[in-house]
């Protein structure tokens, strides 16, 4: 996956990614509001949506912006609301994976 560093910053274009993903209503709702809190958060990420398989890759926390660096309690949100989603919902399976600098969210969505 090529990282835009541009488009991390705007959330808008990762609101439409996910928007015109093709995934159902219910799913497209609960992404938008984990996207609100990275946003809120202040993390700069990028989503790649598959099929039924959502990638979200958390890259840095701001103001800092250095790659692999993350504010805890940022990062301790962002998870609590990924917990809160998958514990709500049957058909939504999550995992994290971290790869060199990365911190990888993985969402599969089942229909």
């Amino acid at each position: 996956m090529e990282i835009d560093i541009e488009q991390c910053r705007e959330n808008d274009k990762i609101k439409e990614i996910i928007s015109k993903s093709g995934l159902p209503i219910k799913h497209i709702k609960l992404l938008l509001r984990l996207s609100d809190t990275i946003y809120i958060n202040g993390i700069n990420y990028n989503v790649l949506v598959q099929g039924n398989h959502v990638l979200i890759v958390l890259i840095s926390s701001k103001p800092d912006n250095a790659t692999g660096v993350f504010n805890t309690y940022s990062l301790t949100n962002i998870l609590y609301k990924v917990r809160e989603m998958e514990k709500e919902n049957d058909d939504l399976k999550t995992q994290c994976e971290v790869e060199g600098d990365l911190f990888k969210i993985l969402l599969d969505v089942t229909p």
